[in-house]
């Protein structure tokens, strides 16, 4: 009886183990997805944000309708950092959690709006649903956010 509770006792010490390691790795990915999308859009590269959604992705910006579809969505993001005043923008993550084949990423984010030698400095929510493409690189299937 001892061997058998020994045994069990290892197995979910090393389940947990594994567990932790597989979120932790996650983590790492996701932070790796939004170094990328962060650092076109703080370098105004909105054609480049296009290549990380996939192609029947959904934003839902504020105020706005929903824009579908990859090239909808990097003219978008085009167009809202064309003026240049868009600055410093940045995610937190809050929590990744795992749904089936895609990840839901919950993240608040601070950005600053720089217009006439004046910073305003803006917070928010934002959650994003992501999918693994085919070359191994996660794709956002869902963005939504919005300012606090």
């Amino acid at each position: 009886m001892k061997i058998k509770s020994a045994f069990f006792g290892t197995l979910i010490f090393l389940m947990a183990a594994n567990a932790s390691s597989w979120a932790q790795d996650l983590r790492s990915e996701m932070e790796a997805a939004n170094a990328e999308w962060l650092a076109a859009y703080n370098a105004q590269q909105g054609p480049s944000l296009a290549t990380m959604y996939s192609n029947d992705a959904t934003l839902l910006p504020p105020d706005s309708p929903p824009i579908s579809g990859a090239a909808a969505i990097g003219k978008y993001w085009s167009d809202d950092i064309k003026s240049g005043n868009f600055k410093n923008h940045t995610w937190k993550i809050l929590s990744i959690q795992q749904a089936g084949k895609d990840v839901v990423q919950l993240a608040t984010f601070t950005i600053d709006f720089v217009k006439d030698g004046q910073t305003t400095h803006y917070q928010g929510n934002t959650v994003r649903v992501l999918e693994k493409g085919a070359n191994g690189k996660w794709l956002t299937k869902v963005h939504i956010y919005n300012s606090r």
